[in-house]
């Protein structure tokens, strides 16, 4: 199939989300990689960074719903709202 036909299958606020959250998974990995490397460059260590799988997945948990937690601690509502739709997590850490 033509990737413009599934494209239009799909609904808008999907095609949307997938976006978000693949591009704030890419920023923070671009932000880690320089923070590694500079990390690195700095300390001179033999010992390289380990990263822990579950840290980075809420590190990026937190990041793709910092907005919406934002938003509910300013409207009074209750700020962890947004974690409570499991299929969006589910996509969040798919992606």
């Amino acid at each position: 199939m033509n990737g413009r036909l599934i494209l239009k299958q799909l609904p808008n606020h999907l095609v949307f989300r997938i976006l978000h959250y693949s591009l704030i998974s890419q920023q923070l990995r671009d932000e880690l990689g320089v923070c590694a490397g500079s990390l690195r460059l700095k300390g001179g260590g033999s010992k390289a960074l380990e990263w822990q799988p579950f840290v980075l997945w809420l590190a990026n948990l937190l990041l793709n719903y910092a907005g919406d937690i934002l938003g509910n601690l300013l409207l009074g509502s209750l700020p962890l709202e947004p974690l409570c739709n499991t299929a969006d997590i589910l996509l969040s850490s798919i992606i």
